[in-house]
């Protein structure tokens, strides 16, 4: 991928389990230069993605605000169980996003969060970042073995 930006080539699956047309959000993304950018509404589907090796990040949508902005977690859906066996990085993109909202993301699994009517620019720029953060992890385990 010699000098093109490696984000454009990220395979992004949009997981919105929010209602939404899956392919509206993956197109927004796909606008912006994310050639792989999928969008499914399916959970299930997820598997088969993750399993073929076609998943760098997931991106979630929650399907409502969380009722109590003090103990969200509960409100929030869990991260997919198949992103986080094989370690992908997943975005939570939440409708009321709060910093306790943040917080029980994390705390779920989440490698990150934000509200769910930013700009696909800002979810691109998301999605690079948490790309990069796992880049930079395989590298450091990478040096740690060779040490050992």
């Amino acid at each position: 991928m010699a000098g093109t930006k490696q984000i454009h080539g990220a395979r992004v699956v949009v997981l919105r389990l929010d209602g939404v047309d899956p392919s509206a959000a993956a197109e927004g993304l796909r606008s912006l230069g994310m050639v792989n950018a999928v969008g499914l509404s399916d959970p299930r589907e997820l598997t088969f993605h993750v399993e073929a090796g076609r998943v760098d990040v997931v991106v979630v949508s929650a399907p409502r605000p969380a009722p109590d902005p003090v103990v969200p977690a509960g409100a929030l859906p869990r991260p997919p169980e198949v992103a986080v066996r094989s370690g992908i990085p997943c975005l939570l993109l939440v409708p009321a996003f709060s910093r306790a909202v943040a917080r029980a993301a994390m705390a779920l699994g989440y490698a990150a969060a934000m509200s769910a009517d930013a700009a696909p620019r800002l979810v691109y720029r998301r999605v690079g970042a948490l790309m990069q953060r796992v880049r930079r992890s395989g590298r450091a385990r990478g040096l740690a073995d060779e040490i050992v």
